[in-house]
């Protein structure tokens, strides 16, 4: 990458951490917490109720390794979000409400130690949408989160579940940056081989998701929701076409919204995380640059292992346009000041 380029700070919109169990979470979190512990090859890994679920990189809780990986890979800042597939939709409210407090505070506490690097996204107990609202509101207001990641279904409710709206109404309100991000996908089981769950099951749920979000009219009622969509919005944008026709030939396509798809495609924001210079670069022509957002899904081994090389490699934009998706867009959207020039 040329060295004497300003890109501005550069801001990588999605990366992950995650709290683990210890001391702190026994009682009635114990067997809910993610813990750390070893597979029989000795490497770390994640597990849930006592069963294994991840390999567990250390970035992803060791903050002091993490900054010396975005130092490496010019990443100024990163906003953290937890593991969307551990977001625990599945607990009753009041479990699901303590667990959500116990994983905002520790994005909290890191993001307090070091401020000039990290900004955080809370999580909250979707499963209970009245009380998902208030945490993202306590955490915005009393935790300085910019906003929420939330999953791409509620137990297996799209997101265009009706009991949603409200949280919707006050993400729109609070001016939520709201991060949608796959979790565990449907049929899994069919995908249980060569990774597929991961490589395919992520970008289909993310397009369900949005495609759910379009169709039912969310975007209508709530046009300033800032919705982005992690892996580059998975197949949707490589699928207007087909929403867009669908829309005319299909009389249910119609049913909830008064316009074409493509009006609210507009709304939407994506990261960059495509893996593909040209299907990055047809993103950012479909969506526009000032709709994409540098991001890496850091710290797993799917992560675009250096995010501020793979938009400075697009031949396709301006050098202006760059900097928009290195991180000017994003400081707009989450409100992070400070964007000065950085020559590097």
């Amino acid at each position: 990458m040329a060295e004497n380029i300003q890109r501005g700070r550069t801001i990588d919109v999605h990366a992950h951490m995650v709290a683990l169990g210890g001391p702190e979470t026994e009682g009635k979190y114990r067997d809910i917490m993610p813990r750390l512990s070893h597979d029989e090859a000795g490497r770390e890994i994640i597990t849930v109720s006592g069963k294994p679920s991840y390999l567990l990189p250390e970035y992803l809780y060791k903050p002091e390794l993490r900054i010396q990986e975005m130092d490496k890979n010019r990443v100024d800042i990163q906003v953290l979000s937890m593991m969307a597939p551990l977001a625990r939709y599945d607990l009753d409210p009041e479990l699901g409400v303590g667990y959500s407090r116990i994983q905002n505070e520790a994005i909290a506490k890191v993001v307090r130690a070091h401020p000039d690097r990290f900004v955080g996204l809370a999580t909250v107990p979707l499963q209970e949408p009245a009380e998902a609202a208030n945490e993202l509101e306590r955490t915005m207001s009393d935790l300085g989160m910019k906003g929420v990641e939330i999953a791409t279904d509620v137990n297996g409710k799209n997101l265009d579940w009706a009991e949603l709206w409200p949280f919707y109404a006050r993400a729109e309100k609070l001016g939520a940056f709201v991060l949608v991000h796959p979790g565990v996908p449907p049929g899994a089981a069919q995908m249980g081989d060569y990774a597929l769950s991961n490589l395919i099951g992520y970008p289909f749920v993310t397009s369900l998701a949005a495609a759910s979000l379009i169709f039912s009219g969310v975007l209508e009622d709530f046009p300033r929701l800032k919705l982005c969509f992690a892996h580059g919005g998975g197949f949707l944008p490589y699928q207007r076409g087909r929403l867009e026709h669908g829309y005319r030939v299909k009389p249910e396509c119609r049913r909830k919204i008064p316009r074409p798809p493509s009006d609210y495609f507009g709304l939407l924001y994506f990261d960059t995380v495509t893996h593909d210079l040209p299907a990055l670069e047809y993103l950012i022509r479909t969506a526009g640059v000032d709709r994409v957002l540098m991001g890496s899904d850091y710290p797993f081994d799917v992560k675009d292992p250096d995010p501020v090389d793979t938009v400075f490699r697009l031949e396709s934009i301006s050098t202006e346009a760059k900097r928009r998706l290195w991180g000017e867009n994003a400081a707009g959207l989450l409100g992070i000041t400070g964007m000065q020039d950085q020559i590097q």
